[in-house]
C-alpha cells in the first residue's frame, strides 16, 4: 500500500511537472520589470484629450466685445432763423457801350470811332449849351452819338440808346421792366432815374410807368462823370 502510494505519488508528480513548469514560465513572463512605467489602457482612453479639429474645420470666430455705447448728446435748442439781409446792389463793373464790335465810352476821341462805325444813318448840328461851339449828333441803327469839342479835340460826350433793338453790354434794353434793372445793377431811384458810375463813365437809366401796370426802362444814356470844381 505504501509502495503503491509512493509510486502513485511519483507518477502524479511526473504528470504535474509540465503544468508546474508552464505556470512558472507564465509567472516569469507576467512579472513587472523594474524601471518601466505601465499605463492602464482603459485609463488612457478615459483621460485622453479630445482630438484637435481637422484642418478643414473652421474654428468658431471669437465673439467681439460689444462696443461701448456712445454718449447721447444733449439736444441743442434749434437756432432761430436769421432774418434775410437786404440784397446789396450788384457791383458796377466798367461801364461802356458797344456796337458792331466797336467799343465806345464818353470822352473818347470821336474821329476813330466814327471811322470804325462807317457812315451814319443821319446827322445834325445845333448850338451847344454845355460846350463851346456846336453839338453834333450822329444817328446809327438803335443808338446816337453826341460829339463836342473839348479842349480843342472833338470827343464823344453822350451815347444814347434810341430803341429796343439794342441790348447794352450790361444786359439792358429799352422797355425792360424795373425789376430786371434792379436784378442786373441794383441801385436806388431818384426822381425816376437810376444812376451808376465806374469813376469815369456814368450810366443813366430812366424808368416810367407803362400802361399803368408796371414801371419800365424808357431811356438809357452814357455820359462822362462830372468832376467837382477843383478836382483833378
Amino acid at each position: 500500500m505504501r509502495g503503491m502510494n509512493r509510486k502513485g505519488l511519483i507518477f502524479l508528480l511526473i504528470l504535474l511537472l509540465p503544468a508546474l513548469l508552464g505556470c512558472g514560465q507564465k509567472a516569469a513572463e507576467t512579472k513587472l520589470r523594474e524601471g518601466v512605467v505601465y499605463m492602464d489602457p482603459n485609463a488612457a482612453k478615459a483621460t485622453a484629450a479630445p482630438a484637435a479639429p481637422k484642418a478643414t474645420e473652421a474654428a468658431a470666430p471669437a465673439m467681439a466685445a460689444p462696443a461701448p455705447a456712445e454718449a447721447t448728446a444733449e439736444p441743442q435748442p434749434a437756432a432761430e432763423a436769421a432774418e434775410p439781409e437786404p440784397q446789396a446792389p450788384a457791383a458796377v463793373e466798367e461801364l461802356y457801350f458797344e456796337s458792331k464790335g466797336v467799343r465806345m465810352e464818353p470822352m473818347m476821341e470821336a474821329a476813330p470811332i466814327l471811322a470804325a462805325l462807317g457812315d451814319p444813318v443821319g446827322s445834325f448840328e445845333a448850338d451847344s449849351c454845355a460846350y463851346l461851339g456846336k453839338d453834333k449828333f450822329y444817328y446809327y441803327p438803335g443808338f446816337e452819338l453826341t460829339v463836342n469839342e473839348v479842349e480843342g479835340v472833338e470827343r464823344i460826350t453822350v451815347i444814347t440808346v434810341a430803341d429796343d433793338t439794342i441790348v447794352t453790354p450790361q444786359g439792358l434794353r429799352i422797355y425792360d421792366e424795373e425789376d430786371k434793372l434792379l436784378s442786373l445793377l441794383g441801385g436806388e431811384e431818384k426822381n425816376g432815374v437810376f444812376s451808376y458810375d465806374d469813376g469815369r463813365t456814368m450810366l443813366v437809366v430812366q424808368v416810367k410807368e407803362s400802361e399803368g401796370d408796371s414801371r419800365r426802362v424808357s431811356a438809357i444814356e452814357y455820359r462822362p462823370v462830372e468832376k467837382e470844381e477843383g478836382g483833378a
